[in-house]
């Protein structure tokens, strides 16, 4: 019987250490698979968060470049529209450009400046004569100088086909109001 109780008892402890170990296997289990979900779930977020930088890159890049691209543009506006008119400087170039084409020039005119609300328009009334195709180039190159120039109103004539054209030009110079 003795025999019997220690083979009782054997089995016992075999069937408690088994028990033992098939909760402590759950439990590690159950840890590790806890662990390994919240490992996925911090992955996912950090992926989304890494998704999300590169995107914040590319609209920090693009916003970059199209600063740069503002601030280019706005250079050659500040060029083109300066705040100081330097009126004798733009009379200057138009008397280069007309000697250029071969153009006589007759009369050159500023005339008083209206102020608009973001600029001032100095109107210039120019008078000179040539040929036609002279005249034409001239006005392209008045159009796409560094300065802006706007004509406004122009008035080409000519008496016969032997004579060269005579030609008013009202052309306004711009500059930026002081802010």
């Amino acid at each position: 019987m003795i025999i019997l109780n220690i083979k009782r008892f054997d089995q016992i402890c075999i069937s408690l250490v088994i028990i033992v170990s098939l909760i402590c296997g759950y439990w590690v289990m159950n840890i590790t698979i806890k662990q390994r979900w919240q490992l996925r779930q911090e992955n996912e977020i950090i992926s989304k968060t890494i998704i999300e930088l590169k995107s914040a890159e590319e609209n920090f890049e693009n916003l970059n470049t199209l600063l740069a691209d503002t601030k280019t543009e706005l250079e050659f506006l500040d060029k083109r529209i300066p705040r100081s008119v330097n009126i004798g400087q733009v009379l200057k170039e138009i008397d280069y450009l007309m000697k250029d084409r071969n153009i006589t020039l007759l009369s050159l005119q500023p005339l008083p400046p209206v102020e608009e609300k973001l600029y001032t328009k100095i109107p210039i009334r120019v008078m000179f004569e040539g040929s036609f195709a002279n005249i034409y180039h001239l006005l392209y190159d008045l159009e796409t100088m560094n300065r802006m120039l706007v004509a406004e109103d122009m008035s080409i004539s000519r008496r016969n086909l032997d004579e060269k054209c005579h030609v008013v030009l009202t052309a306004s110079v711009y500059q930026r109001l002081k802010e």
